[in-house]
């Protein structure tokens, strides 16, 4: 939903008058870092006594569920004595989101260092809120690749190849032991929260020596010149008093919020029933922080010699036997296709899971992908797209593909090697998020997640996604399974006219680079 507004906007701003709006000058960033762990900390003693016996391994916990995802962000907000690193596309102003401030904001009361750092497209209307919030002495915010106009952003034309390029990366960080990295953003849809769509999704809860290398992503991008303090974007001081009525106006929002299904209904989430247990199942393996470095925000495409898409490149080509995708967003372009269908061709097997039509949240870049799907599957690539609804008796897969809602939507962003190496993290698998976002992911090197990771997405695949294939004609069928009952469609499954008329439109105009 946000990235189709992205793109709405993109197309706005062409056929605006050039701004004269120009970026603060002269900006006062005060270095900082991370702070070192405190081994006086009960967060620190506790991964101290969990590290034991791994040596130079990381331990990872695999969120599935939007619910554990919350839980999980919650339990390391609460647990932090020392610091808390923000690093986040989006953050919603909705019931999950005004938690997870509240929960940062209670934070920084009790004397944790607070550090939040957003990308300005989403986040910036909020500018007002967040210098308030930056008020507090325990909490610094900053914005990641501001517009210069404050206002109607809309009208930055002279600026677009500047504002184009968005921080994309997604990671929280509590007192450097325990971090969150993946595809989620802030909000009720990527909570399972919403009564409307709801993503599928994907984190890594993480401890260990991989960390430390989070620690300095975030502190590589908090001290760039790409990061700009919100006081120096909103110059109006807060008086004390506003502080003050945020800090009511959350209190109610989270006492509000406490009386509703969801978060009734978080005390049955198997995160919490797992840590009531003592017997929250973690992975043990080598892991590798990978990520853009800010630079690229700025970088032609041809310059990028060492982003993220360069540096999982030696993963697919170690890869002998299976590669299975995970993208919400897929548009390969030709020479995406050639690649990949040049593995099937030496043996290996291409497995692809991303949105149908049905389930896209953006119809711009399915209408990227689409003329793509031909040439894949004659090219033995085996395609999979999601079903909008998961069927009601399959709780394992609901889960796993966020359908709590009325429609379901994939949003998660993961690769295994293999059944070796898994990749988890912000990236997808297109041209914006090769070329012009930012990105960042962690991969791991553990045969036991990989291979639960393969079994839980492959598990009811064919119930809870369409197979594509090419009939006797050429024409696409798309083959899924209703408890084991064979259902076959030979157009875009479960939309409207409308749907494929506009996505059709889409795909003529909006260039494929940018999606």
């Amino acid at each position: 939903m946000t990235r189709a507004l992205s793109y709405l906007k993109w197309i706005a701003i062409s056929m605006i008058v050039i701004s004269c709006a120009t970026l603060p000058k002269d900006v006062q960033r005060t270095p900082s870092t991370s702070l070192p762990p405190d081994p006086n900390t009960s967060l620190s003693k506790y991964i101290k006594s969990k590290l034991q016996g791994h040596h130079d391994q990381s331990g990872f916990h695999p969120l599935f569920s939007g619910e554990d995802a919350f839980v999980a962000r919650i339990a390391s907000i609460r647990t932090a004595e020392k610091s808390l690193d923000l690093q986040y596309y989006i953050w919603n102003n909705d019931m999950t989101g005004n938690l997870m401030l509240h929960e940062v904001l209670l934070a920084a009361d009790r004397g944790v260092r607070v550090r939040v750092l957003l990308d300005d497209l989403n986040s910036g209307k909020f500018e007002k809120q967040l210098r308030v919030l930056a008020s507090h002495p325990q909490i610094e915010i900053r914005m990641a690749n501001p517009f210069a106009s404050r206002g109607w952003k809309i009208f930055e034309i002279g600026r677009l190849k500047e504002v184009n390029r968005r921080m994309h990366n997604k990671v929280i960080i509590a007192d450097s032991e325990v971090g969150i990295v993946g595809g989620r953003n802030i909000g009720d849809e990527y909570f399972s929260a919403s009564n409307e769509m709801n993503f599928g999704d994907l984190d890594l809860w993480t401890i260990g020596p991989v960390v430390p290398s989070l620690s300095k992503e975030f502190d590589l991008y908090w001290n760039s010149e790409f990061a700009y303090p919100i006081e120096s974007l909103v110059k109006k001081n807060p008086a004390p008093e506003d502080l003050t009525k945020i800090r009511t106006l959350l209190s109610e929002a989270a006492q509000k919020a406490l009386g509703t299904p969801y978060t009734r209904g978080l005390k049955d989430s198997q995160l919490v029933n797992d840590f009531a247990k003592g017997s929250i199942k973690t992975f043990w393996g080598e892991g590798r922080v990978v990520y853009d470095t800010p630079e690229k925000l700025r970088q032609p495409a041809n310059e990028q010699d060492d982003n993220l898409h360069v540096q999982l490149r030696p993963y697919l080509e170690k890869s002998t036997k299976e590669i299975f995708m995970v993208s919400p967003y897929f548009v390969p372009l030709d020479g995406g296709v050639k690649y990949l269908t040049g593995k099937v061709s030496s043996g290996i097997r291409i497995v692809i899971l991303t949105n149908s039509l049905a389930s896209s949240d953006v119809s711009g870049v399915f209408g990227g992908y689409k003329g793509y799907r031909k040439k894949l599957i004659r090219g033995g690539v085996e395609l999979y797209e999601l079903r909008p609804k998961i069927q009601p008796d399959k709780k394992k897969a609901k889960r796993t593909w966020g359908s709590s809602g009325s429609h379901a939507g994939l949003h998660g962003k993961t690769m295994l090697f293999d059944e070796r190496m898994i990749f988890v993290g912000s990236m997808n698998l297109d041209p914006r998020s090769a070329y012009l976002n930012s990105e960042m992911g962690v991969v791991v090197d553990s045969e036991e997640m990989a291979k639960d990771f393969t079994h839980r997405l492959k598990d009811d695949l064919n119930e809870v996604a369409f197979h594509l294939t090419l009939d006797e004609k050429d024409n696409l069928v798309w083959t899924t399974f209703n408890s084991g009952h064979k259902k076959t469609f030979t157009s875009e499954p479960e939309t409207s006219w409308w749907q494929r008329v506009k996505v059709s439109i889409m795909s003529v105009f909006i260039p494929e680079r940018e999606l």
